[in-house]
């Protein structure tokens, strides 16, 4: 049996890690979260993902992988240039190396750069006519991603934009930004509780947040609200050794 028989084939494990029905926007960050994790673990030369969402003409990262890929997307923001907008401006998809960056977003590119990336990809969240955004990734590879890539990226992105634009629908627009408002207010608390965590595991940045989320899964409890828990447990005497003894245990 070769590893391809062994094993889900991509464009199927990232349809099944993407599916699900959005009954509100009451569970869409929970849902862009799971997105963009999934596609930095399944798409090949992937090291950082971001997700922007265009709400009333207005961009903003909904969902990331680290700090890093903020970081990279409020360049966009403030620039006004760089791929995801692109992408989701033109509703096309957008493949880069840093070179061709150089060219055409020259500030971008340099901002970039000094992070490290050295691959870009956009994938515009396109449904039924409606475009909402852009799936936004970075690899530090150069010429990380090839037609493979980004038929795999292709499926999350357009799963992704038919969940997010059903949901706009049921509930509007102006709901999606107050949701949005609020994930941004639990950032603070998301980041401070990755950091306790790879303080006490050892761990990186990326493997912190896979911890919060798969506790936040066994303990049927919301992520933020799991990081919540993390933080006032480090911050209380008592809570911090109960916090230590789960942050050093095994996370299955």
């Amino acid at each position: 049996m070769t590893d391809t028989d062994m094993s889900t084939h991509p464009h199927e494990e990232m349809l099944l890690e993407v599916s699900g029905v959005l009954s509100s926007v009451d569970g869409v960050q929970d849902y862009l979260d799971r997105v963009v994790h999934a596609v930095r673990r399944i798409v090949t030369g992937c090291d950082e993902v971001g997700i922007t969402l265009l709400v009333d003409g207005r961009a903003s990262t909904a969902a990331y992988t680290t700090v890093t890929t903020l970081e990279i997307d409020a360049v966009q923001y403030q620039l006004d240039q760089g791929p995801c907008l692109e992408a989701a401006r033109t509703q096309t998809e957008v493949i880069a190396s840093l070179g061709e960056a150089d060219e055409r977003w020259p500030q971008f590119a340099q901002a970039v750069r000094s992070d490290g990336m050295r691959s870009l990809m956009a994938m515009p969240l396109v449904s039924d006519g409606d475009c909402v955004g852009a799936l936004n990734l970075y690899g530090s590879a150069v010429q990380a991603f090839d037609r493979f890539e980004a038929s795999v990226a292709r499926v999350a992105a357009t799963r992704a934009a038919d969940a997010i634009v059903a949901v706009v629908r049921l509930d509007g627009a102006q709901r999606l930004a107050g949701q949005l408002e609020q994930a941004m207010a639990s950032r603070a608390v998301i980041e401070q509780a990755k950091g306790a965590l790879m303080a006490m595991r050892g761990i990186d940045e990326h493997a912190a947040f896979e911890w919060l989320r798969e506790s936040s899964q066994r303990r049927n409890v919301k992520v933020r609200d799991l990081a919540e828990q993390v933080v006032a447990g480090v911050r209380g005497a008592s809570g911090a050794s109960n916090v230590t003894g789960v942050a050093e245990g095994s996370t299955g």
